[in-house]
C-alpha cells in the first residue's frame, strides 16, 4: 500500500474527521500496517496493550471472551479507543474475517502527538468521545429491549 493509500484510507475514519492533511500524515506516519489471515486474532480480550488500530482493508469481528458476536468492522472502522482512553486492558477479541489489513497505531507515539498538537488532541478526543457517546446509546437501546419483552 502507497502512503497516499494508507493517508486516504486514514481521512475516511470517524477518527480522522476535523484533522487538516499534516495533522492526518503525521498520524499516518507513526501507524504501522499488519496483514492478518482469516482467523487471525488482532486483538486479545484482557491484554494490557492500547495501540489503536484501524481496519484499512477486510473485515473484523469483534467477540466476547466467550466467542459471541458482538459486531463487525469493515474498513475505515476504528478498534481500541477504549484502551487508549482509559489504558486498561482490553474488552473483546478481534478476529480478522479473512483477509484484512490493520493500521496499527502506537499510543505512545499517538498520545505524543496529541501533547505537541493541542488542536490535533482536542479533535482525536472529541471523534472518540462522539463513538464512544453512540456506542453507548445503541447498547442502551439494546438493554431497553431486552427489559421490556
Amino acid at each position: 500500500m502507497q502512503a497516499a493509500d494508507l493517508t486516504d484510507a486514514l481521512k475516511r475514519t470517524y477518527l480522522m474527521s476535523g484533522l487538516n492533511e499534516d495533522q492526518v500524515k503525521s498520524i499516518e506516519k507513526i501507524a504501522n500496517l499488519h496483514n492478518f489471515e482469516g482467523g487471525d486474532t488482532i486483538i486479545r480480550q484482557f491484554s494490557k496493550d492500547s495501540d489503536l488500530l484501524v481496519v484499512i482493508e477486510g473485515s473484523v469481528r469483534i467477540n466476547t471472551f466467550s466467542g459471541e458476536k458482538i459486531a463487525e468492522a469493515g474498513p475505515g472502522s476504528v478498534i481500541g479507543e477504549m484502551s487508549l482512553i482509559d489504558d486498561k486492558p482490553r474488552s473483546a477479541t478481534v478476529v480478522s474475517m479473512g483477509r484484512a489489513r490493520v493500521a496499527v497505531i502506537p499510543s505512545q507515539k499517538i498520545w505524543e502527538l496529541m501533547r505537541e498538537d493541542a488542536n490535533l488532541a482536542r479533535l482525536i478526543l472529541l471523534n472518540i468521545a462522539r463513538i464512544l457517546s453512540t456506542r453507548l446509546r445503541a447498547a442502551n437501546i439494546q438493554l431497553d429491549l431486552g427489559v421490556h419483552k
